[in-house]
């Protein structure tokens, strides 16, 4: 199942668009990462150097920080390259990509986590905090590298903290990380399709409305 997933993430680079290709490396060399540590002699290294028991709960609340700094730049109207509209769109599309995939994966493959619990495959939590990072380096990477430093760092603290809590193996995390980097990936890529086929279909149009006072949208939908 493992090797299931992996060829699954290989599937994705190799249809990503070729001017793009660069950007999937990243994720297709976590996920051959995760797949080289997929051994017990890793596990059994990563049992020898981790402590048993929780180090700290942080894991489970900086999963979101870069996330959060996403949203709190847009709500600060930071500039940014997409309208907010669009912005929320492709946030949406990979949130479900990457839930439903890490959750898949969760629900076949039966592996017991490091502390003996179920559903170590893949880390979601990982997942959660490079989706949030990806997103946040695609809007603003010009404009405020710094916070993209940050969004990074939050996640791979995320991933390490999953690890020393023993919730996850490091083949967990690498996938992870993999999965919410191609999901973020892939929600650019299909947004825009799927934007343009839902107002053709519908005519429907919703127009975000920000002002000092307040906060709305309008709606149009054509019959």
């Amino acid at each position: 199942m493992r090797v299931l997933a992996l060829l699954c993430l290989i599937s994705l680079t190799a249809q990503a668009e070729k001017p793009s290709v660069k950007k999937w490396m990243t994720p297709l060399a976590l996920g051959i990462a995760s797949g080289i540590t997929y051994n017990p002699f890793a596990k059994q290294i990563q049992s020898n150097i981790v402590a048993p028991g929780k180090l700290t709960p942080l894991d489970g609340y900086i999963q979101y920080g870069p996330a959060a700094l996403y949203v709190g730049l847009n709500i600060a109207k930071f500039k940014s390259t997409e309208a907010a509209f669009d912005q929320a769109g492709v946030f949406l599309i990979g949130t479900g990509i990457y839930a439903a995939t890490t959750y898949g994966l969760k629900a076949a493959i039966t592996e017991p986590r490091p502390d003996g619990s179920a559903k170590t495959f893949s880390s979601g939590h990982t997942a959660t905090a490079f989706f949030g990072a990806t997103v946040l380096a695609h809007e603003y990477m010009d404009t405020h590298p710094e916070l993209v430093i940050a969004g990074y760092t939050l996640a791979a603290a995320t991933g390490a903290l999953r690890i020393a809590n023993n919730k996850h193996w490091v083949t967990d995390v690498l996938m992870g990380s993999a999965i919410g980097i191609a999901s973020a990936e892939l929600a650019y890529i299909l947004y825009p399709k799927v934007r343009t086929h839902w107002q053709k279909l519908n005519r429907f149009t919703l127009t975000p409305q920000v002002s000092p006072a307040y906060y709305g949208a309008s709606v149009t939908v054509g019959f």
